[in-house]
């Protein structure tokens, strides 16, 4: 009896488990510091690195080792206000493939970029608090890529988040999945 009530939740829960488009329980938000042009297909926001105490300020606007997604219609234009809030550390921005947890590079640079032009300055070595930073980039080709610190050990460490370019996606949204940390509203 209790290997079936067992294999009846299994058979319940699996699917869920295993959906490709990500977790059911995702909760897709249109966040404040996202603000998307439909007219001019551009798409502008910010991005603080150590935005508050979670990962130990290795985050991007309070998210980390990929529990946010943001997704771009294919053809935009990406424009990212980039500041770091990290007093400690310093911190960069570069757009790259994703990699399986054991293969994160100690360190990313200009060569790691996956789509032209999208990265901060000194990517490998970070910029200090409080400076900023301005990236802007053509989201082009469809496909799944990484917001990821460069400095040495940060993206080890879960200083990354997902970045989407959608051929389905109409307008810009940032997807969390449930139960993440609380992060930049």
């Amino acid at each position: 009896m209790l290997a079936r009530a067992w294999g009846a939740a299994l058979a319940v829960a699996l699917p869920l488990m295993l959906s490709p488009a990500g977790h059911a329980e995702d909760r897709r938000v249109s966040p404040a510091w996202m603000k998307p042009d439909t007219g001019a297909r551009k798409v502008t926001f910010d991005i603080i690195a150590g935005f508050n105490a979670n990962n130990g300020a290795l985050n991007f606007n309070g998210y980390f080792t990929g529990d946010a997604t943001i997704v771009v219609p294919v053809g935009w234009i990406v424009e990212i206000g980039f500041k770091n809030n990290d007093a400690m550390l310093p911190h960069s921005l570069l757009v790259t493939k994703p990699y399986a947890p054991d293969h994160f590079p100690d360190l990313a640079g200009v060569s790691d970029v996956a789509i032209s032009r999208a990265y901060t300055d000194n990517p490998e070595e970070g910029i200090p608090a409080p400076k900023t930073d301005k990236v802007q980039f053509a989201a082009k080709n469809p496909g799944e890529y990484y917001f990821l610190c460069g400095a040495p050990g940060h993206g080890k460490g879960g200083m990354w988040i997902k970045f989407k370019v959608d051929p389905a996606a109409a307008s810009p949204y940032v997807s969390i999945v449930q139960g993440a940390e609380a992060g930049r509203p």
